[in-house]
């Protein structure tokens, strides 16, 4: 372990970078599953916070970290090109590693600077997920982005695409992708603030009131592990609305309610939509496909995040 000279560590998962001596930065790749990790000798510095647990109030298993920077005492990363990437880029190792191309993309997107420093590294990091990256940012929100905007995503999305923009457009070349493999999106949901389901929980409200002095540590990680429990268990439905009268190819989102839940009741609530030109696409490639396999991967008090498998 001693020849390696600086890892990220993101939950249970390390990455390693190299460095040469004429100060060229490569990824190495993920550290092999059971491999022994030491870093006692080394330098630790903790990951930037533009990705921090404490804007949301559940993020799915693989996420609930914060990546922190171990370097060999032999290798130095003072330069700031070198030191601003590896400072940024632990949470988007950790996105793409879990497949959340929303995520991935967001995260991208508000580093873009720091990351096209090193675009050869940054593309090889979100080739696994180009496509799926491309079609959160492009369709997937209500804030699109241009494919002109993030020419380093698109270039390597189009190779998983097989897209020529002389024989089809963008959109057609994702439908063809969907009809031909299986996929995993990571989308937001829109229209939220039309609907009435609540992130919150008067149970969990009214247990943290009750905490003891004695016992207040103890209680209130039981509490913060037994609401974190509710979340990932919260059963999901995404199904199509083809009766709908301003949409026919809109794709609904619903959630259980939470406190109905905790009381031993199943009580689906309507949340909001897919945004409807990825639902159009989406529908246009699964047309006989009503209800979708979701889960809840992302929640804040802005936004709700879908994992759907297709």
């Amino acid at each position: 372990m001693g020849s390696k000279q600086i890892l990220i560590k993101g939950g249970k998962n390390w990455f390693e970078f190299s460095k040469s001596q004429t100060g060229q930065l490569d990824y190495v790749g993920k550290v092999a599953d059971g491999e022994v990790v030491n870093v006692a000798d080394y330098q630790k510095i903790e990951s930037s916070a533009y990705f921090s647990l404490g804007q949301y109030l559940y993020v799915q298993d693989e996420l609930n970290c914060s990546p922190s920077l171990f370097v060999s005492s032999e290798t130095d990363i003072s330069d700031k090109d070198s030191y601003e990437f590896l400072l940024h880029i632990g949470a988007l190792l950790c996105a793409v590693e879990a497949k959340n191309a929303f995520l991935a993309g967001m995260l991208y997107w508000r580093r873009r600077k720091s990351f096209e420093k090193y675009e050869r590294l940054a593309q090889f990091i979100m080739q696994p997920l180009a496509a799926e990256i491309l079609f959160a940012l492009v369709y997937g929100q209500l804030n699109a982005i241009s494919e002109e905007d993030i020419p380093l995503i698109f270039d390597e999305a189009k190779k998983s695409l097989d897209f020529n923009p002389e024989k089809e457009t963008l959109e057609q070349a994702f439908v063809r992708y969907f009809k031909a493999k299986k996929c995993v999106l990571t989308l937001p949901v829109v229209g939220t603030n039309h609907y009435h389901w609540s992130p919150y929980s008067n149970v969990f409200e009214n247990l943290f009131q009750n905490i003891t002095p004695n016992e207040f540590e103890t209680q209130v990680k039981n509490i913060y592990e037994a609401k974190r429990n509710s979340y990932a268990n919260l059963s999901v439905a995404l199904q199509a609305e083809p009766y709908n009268p301003v949409d026919k190819d809109a794709i609904a989102v619903m959630i259980e309610n939470i406190d109905a839940k905790l009381a031993g009741n199943s009580v689906y609530e309507k949340t909001g939509y897919i945004r409807a030109t990825a639902a159009h696409i989406i529908r246009t490639a699964k047309p006989k496909t009503m209800a979708f396999s979701a889960r809840l991967v992302q929640l804040s008090e802005r936004e709700i995040v879908m994992e759907i498998k297709m």
